[in-house]
């Protein structure tokens, strides 16, 4: 079974009757320079655990994940661990479930409650978490939206791709 697939079942586990996720995706801890997340630099994230990740790994699960910056001191020592909230909302995913009603990627069939909740313009770049800032993809066009880095135009009716 690929990673995907499992990640999907739990995904779909943790969802309500009405298949909107009920709680937050794992939380992952990742180690990684601020300007390498944000500027797209070359680096790599580290997971506690030493798997090393790339920054656009590391991009695509923020999307969808809680992200809590540690402030390091000297020696690495942690002196401040803050928090954010950004995550889409479950009336914003309802919202987003009504309009796209699945993937809004061109030709993607992948129903809504299998899709992430997706900043059109990057959180990381500024991006609101709003409804008109937000579109489903599924993991497979997530993953090629951040690796390609496409933009797209929302409107109260739907999303469209620049492919």
């Amino acid at each position: 079974m690929s990673m995907d697939a499992l990640l999907t079942i739990v995904q779909r586990g943790v969802a309500s009757a009405d298949g909107i996720p009920t709680t937050d995706k794992a939380k992952v801890v990742v180690l990684i320079d601020y300007d390498t997340l944000v500027d797209d630099v070359r680096g790599s994230g580290t997971t506690l655990t030493g798997d090393v990740l790339s920054p656009g790994a590391v991009r695509r699960m923020a999307c969808d994940a809680q992200i809590i910056p540690v402030v390091l001191g000297g020696d690495s020592a942690p002196l401040d661990i803050g928090r954010s909230r950004r995550l889409f909302t479950r009336s914003q995913r309802l919202a987003l479930t009504a309009r796209d009603q699945g993937c809004s990627y061109p030709g993607c069939t992948v129903p809504a409650t299998w899709c992430d909740a997706h900043h059109v313009l990057h959180w990381r770049h500024g991006g609101p978490t709003s409804v008109s800032n937000g579109a489903l993809l599924c993991q497979r066009h997530h993953t090629q939206v951040h690796d390609h880095d496409l933009t797209a135009t929302v409107t109260p009716t739907g999303v469209t791709w620049h492919t």
